[in-house]
């Protein structure tokens, strides 16, 4: 894959000064903490973007048929999802969905579950909508994790807790879901008359032959799921992309639909339309060489991992990495601080993503191998002195 050699000309939020001081005390870091790419996108995108700009009109627009084929298309051909264009909603991202959902269907107070360590920003639209968190928290076994389903269950029953929130790929962990377990997932809630929202931006990130199975496929079990997805991940389109959400339930729908009305949102942006239809008719090549290139900077970090004491937690999906450093450190602090400062590589600490998380750390290894070699050799020359010091 082709790295794009103008990135340090953007003023990308993972390079940002201001914010690598306020997160890792420093700004001269290299950042691997920002979950968007770092390959040149699509040469089709490019293209048709460059063409809408040739032309100088950029009027109101709406979403065509080309539009709508272009992507009932994609979701046919890598899901097999039939999908309703009367059943969806567009938004400016999936947490702004997700606000609105816990706004329509729950109350001040009530619990919302989440499966961490999960996405930081679960907690803290559970938190500025002053609904409170309620954690199904995953368990690691075998260094795979799981979901405990007797706690969902146990919580589920919970009259307070109205909704539960997956994330499919689950970041930062890297597990898909498999059918069964979605099953699982989708019986509980309908036993219990939950809203089940599932994040599925990361979909097509899916690794060494495993399978991606939508909670959309269990819609005709329990109509109470929305899906929220994008393809800002999938296409590096972070910065002008939106997002969807597909919401088969009428009820839902209108709610949804209201409020995003009442507060403006939704409209469609050209450049953002373009981009996803040469994404949906012409991107399948890119996306296929985005997925070796990570699957192969898996396989050289774990080759460079071998016979140390930083485990890797070895993902299914998603183009992160989640590593383990409990055989080296005992205090998260000082494992981020340590890491950081000796490395000069910039990582999310694991307990950004809830306490279960700490003492591992979330890279983003959506670039070239050298690279990623080169970061994971550089921490691993400091955890190793750090071991060696300490050992008598």
């Amino acid at each position: 894959m082709k790295i794009d050699n103008k990135l340090s000309e953007l003023p990308l939020t993972k390079s940002k000064p201001s914010t690598l001081e306020s997160l890792f005390g420093k700004t001269d870091i290299e950042p691997f903490w920002v979950a968007d790419m770092e390959f040149e996108i699509a040469k089709p995108i490019q293209e048709a973007l460059v063409q809408r700009i040739s032309n100088s009109s950029f009027g109101y627009e709406y979403k065509p048929n080309s539009f709508s084929n272009a992507q009932k298309n994609w979701y046919q051909r890598n899901y097999g999802i039939e999908l309703n264009t009367d059943h969806l909603i567009y938004s400016p991202s999936i947490t702004t969905t997700i606000a609105v959902l816990l706004e329509n269907f729950s109350s001040e107070h009530n619990g919302i579950m989440i499966q961490t360590p999960v996405f930081m920003e679960f907690r803290d639209v559970i938190r500025n909508t002053k609904r409170r968190i309620v954690k199904n928290a995953l368990r690691l076994s075998s260094n795979q994790y799981q979901i405990d389903f007797q706690d969902l269950q146990e919580k589920a029953k919970l009259e307070n807790n109205r909704i539960l929130i997956i994330c499919n790929p689950h970041n930062p962990v890297g597990r898909v879901w498999t059918n069964e377990e979605l099953k699982q997932i989708v019986r509980i809630c309908k036993e219990n008359d939950l809203l089940l929202i599932s994040d599925e931006i990361h979909k097509d990130i899916i690794l060494f032959d495993n399978q991606f199975t939508s909670a959309v496929k269990f819609i005709e079990d329990y109509e109470k799921i929305i899906v929220c997805t994008s393809e800002a991940k999938t296409f590096n389109l972070c910065g002008i992309s939106d997002s969807m959400a597909i919401i088969p339930n009428e009820d839902i729908r209108n709610s949804i639909s209201g409020t995003l009305k009442k507060y403006n949102l939704g409209r469609t942006n050209a450049l953002t339309r373009v981009a996803l239809e040469a994404a949906y008719n012409n991107g399948g090549s890119w996306l296929n060489e985005v997925i070796k290139t990570i699957e192969n900077n898996i396989g050289s970090i774990e080759k460079e991992l071998a016979n140390t004491k930083i485990k890797l937690i070895k993902p299914e999906g998603t183009y992160q990495v989640w590593l383990d450093f409990r055989n080296v450190f005992k205090d998260t602090k000082e494992m981020f601080n340590h890491v950081t400062e000796k490395s000069g590589i910039g990582l999310n600490a694991g307990h950004w993503f809830g306490r279960e998380g700490a003492l591992f750390m979330r890279m983003n290894i959506a670039t070239s191998n050298e690279k990623v070699t080169d970061a994971i050799r550089r921490i691993k020359k400091t955890v190793s002195n750090r071991v060696s010091l300490e050992e008598p």
